[in-house]
């Protein structure tokens, strides 16, 4: 009876082994980079081509796989079972309170026993395995991989089809695997950047590119209270110092408010006039054809749409349709570049470090982009801003010297510009965060001077 129960626990070792091989084989497949592996084709390297081939064949390569494993987990619990029913009944026959039930209920432990030792070490396990060791496994496991397909497709393909008839039944469409080639990227730049064969600014706006698919145009716009623009009455003279001023190129021409903007006027477009000296045309009949979007819309999303259109602007408005703002090229290019500056910007940069822990910033920078500075990040769904978390916070309009104390840092407001904050100080504290930590405070200081100017 003992040569018997080794004899089974043998094979039940193997059939688990064999399960481990497949997994750790098929997640390696997996977690192997396409570049990579085509290298290794270029190289001749064998099992490089066989790999290439089972991934190129992802359904046949599942299905047989799937199949494999449950045939393997079939024949485990059917070998082990036998051998551990009778003493584990018997012995929950022993307790009083489970004799009752103790028949079923050594099924029932049996069960989950060797189901979580088939998942410990012919799942769990195999895969940490194949996501550490990729590269070595994919390749030495590719013959044995191909065998399973060739012996277990039939089944697998059995099981494919009536899965497939089933979610057309309830109409479930298959989800097709999406390549993972955003983190093949980003691994390759990361080990770059290691070997000293890009910089760290190279690395960075590679990043921010796969990062524009989840930015909003509200994130990166000139908000509505710094948009510089003409009102459409307005002599053509009086409307090109105006932009001058401002420095731009091109400015949005409104009718009434600024919510109802009817085109955008170009420099280039007045001088024929000037060079005519027609200063009497109205800019209504001047302006170009604007272009609104949401400010929901994805960043990655406009770009494409302005090259398309061949614009250069385009004006955001919020859900009851009125202006929020604008963006433009220049602000989408920055979110990839960092800020660009030419000789007409005249803006304070964004944030000053004027100590260990200290900081003087712009109250319109990025939530994300201050949690990136400073080490502290804001949770707050209602505002993109800074300065929209301070107002959010303190429930009113804030005053010059209104402070906030959040997770360990405190936010004075320094300036104020007409009802919008200007500048805030950041302190970041040393101290062990409170009890309170994470639960905003507002309170009052002596203001500092207050400082309503801004260049535009």
């Amino acid at each position: 009876m003992d040569v018997d129960r080794s004899i089974v626990w043998l094979i039940a070792i193997l059939l688990l082994s064999v399960e481990a091989v497949i997994t750790a084989g098929h997640t390696a497949l997996n977690h192997l980079r396409r570049s990579r592996l085509k290298q290794l084709q270029e190289a001749q390297q064998p099992a490089a081509h066989l790999a290439a081939d089972l991934l190129d064949h992802p359904d046949r390569l599942h299905a047989a796989l799937y199949s494999a494993r449950a045939l393997l987990y079939a024949a485990i619990a059917v070998l082990v079972t036998p051998a551990l029913y009778p003493e584990l009944a018997r012995w929950l026959a022993g307790v009083p309170w489970l004799a009752p039930a103790s028949a079923w209920l050594a099924i029932v432990i049996l069960v989950l026993l060797i189901g979580l030792a088939v998942f410990l070490f012919g799942e769990w396990l195999p895969m940490q395995v194949g996501r550490r060791y990729p590269e070595p496994l994919a390749l030495a496991l590719a013959r044995p991989l191909a065998l399973v397909r060739l012996l277990f497709w039939p089944a697998g393909l059995l099981a494919y089809g009536l899965g497939s008839l089933l979610r057309g039944l309830i109409g479930v469409e298959a989800e097709e695997p999406q390549p993972q080639i955003e983190e093949e990227i980003k691994t390759l730049v990361d080990a770059y950047e290691e070997e000293g064969v890009i910089e760290e600014d190279e690395k960075e706006m590679i990043y921010s590119i796969f990062e524009l698919g989840d930015t909003l145009v509200r994130e990166v716009m000139v908000p509505r209270i710094d948009i510089v623009a003409v009102e459409a009455g307005t002599p053509l003279l009086e409307a090109l110092d105006i932009i001058m001023q401002a420095g731009h190129s091109r400015i949005p021409v409104y009718k009434g408010t600024i919510d109802n903007i009817i085109g955008v006027l170009y420099v280039k477009d007045l001088l024929p006039y000037l060079k005519r000296g027609e200063t009497d045309v109205p800019l209504e009949s001047i302006v170009r054809e604007p272009y609104f979007i949401p400010e929901t819309k994805k960043v990655d999303q406009l770009l494409p749409d302005l090259q398309q259109r061949k614009v250069h602007m385009a004006i955001v408005v919020d859900e009851y349709g009125g202006t929020a703002g604008l963006v433009t090229i220049e602000d989408l290019l920055e979110e990839i570049v960092g800020e660009i500056q030419d000789e007409y910007d005249r803006e304070e940069p964004m944030y000053q470090k004027v100590g260990e822990n200290e900081f003087i910033l712009d109250a319109r920078i990025n939530l994300d982009d201050f949690a990136e500075l400073v080490g502290v990040e804001i949770a707050d769904e209602g505002s993109d801003t800074l300065g929209g978390f301070i107002y959010n916070q303190l429930g009113r309009v804030p005053a010059v010297g209104d402070t906030i104390s959040y997770d360990g840092i405190t936010i004075t407001v320094l300036s104020l510009i007409g009802r919008r904050i200007g500048k805030v100080r950041v302190v970041r504290q040393e101290a062990a965060p409170t009890a309170d930590e994470g639960e905003p405070q507002a309170s009052r200081i002596p203001p500092p001077t207050k400082d309503n100017s801004r260049e535009h």
